[in-house]
């Protein structure tokens, strides 16, 4: 008697192995959705950076500079007045040195005293405050120091407009820096109006 396999009961085998094609992967069931970005992170994952909700946080300049920090307009007029002093003695000196005759300066000597005065005015009111943290000698003296109006600290560029617009500030004394100082709300001369830069006590930090 041979053992015929039952027809009946392969054909739904059949039939299952047909409608299940072997290039198509089975159905996963529903994924889960993947876990939202907490507040104050970015979507990618936990070593994302913080974020405020108006944007990233900027180290020290999240508000810029408080007004009444800038409130210290006696104790620039002082420090003003060390300055000018210090800072004309190298230049007085290179005009007295090559005035030979002690009556007037000529031709190539003259030229030469102009460069010397021109170099010890940069370096005193740019290249010093650049390296000492926006503080001249008088500066350090009265514990003040120029920074940005952001909060960040003075650039070369801003601390070099500050130099050539002093100029406009002496004029008639120091009387158009000082009005142009009291009509200001951040107590900014006209320097520190074109350069966007303030004076403010030594140990402000901004932000903090």
């Amino acid at each position: 008697m041979t053992n015929m396999p039952d027809e009946g009961a392969t054909d739904p085998q059949r039939h299952s192995q047909q409608t299940a094609r072997p290039d198509v992967p089975p159905q996963a069931g529903p994924a889960a959705p993947p876990p939202s970005a907490g507040p104050g992170r970015r979507a990618g994952g936990p070593s994302a950076e913080p974020e405020a909700a108006g944007g990233p946080v900027i180290a020290g300049r999240p508000g810029g500079v408080d007004p009444a920090a800038t409130r210290v307009t006696g104790r620039r007029i002082v420090q003003y007045i060390v300055d000018y002093i210090l800072a004309g003695i190298v230049p007085a000196l290179a005009y007295w040195l090559f005035d030979t005759n002690a009556r007037s300066i000529y031709g190539f000597r003259w030229v030469v005293a102009t460069i010397i005065a021109l170099a010890a005015y940069f370096l005193y009111w740019v290249a010093i405050p650049y390296w000492s943290g926006g503080q001249t000698f008088g500066m350090k003296l009265f514990r003040l120091r120029v920074i940005s109006k952001d909060g960040s600290p003075a650039s070369k560029a801003q601390l070099f407009v500050r130099a050539i617009f002093l100029i406009v500030d002496t004029l008639v004394f120091g009387i158009v820096g000082l009005i142009t100082i009291l009509a200001s709300q951040y107590r900014q001369r006209v320097g520190d109006h074109v350069a966007r830069t303030v004076v403010v006590p030594a140990h402000y930090r901004p932000g903090l």
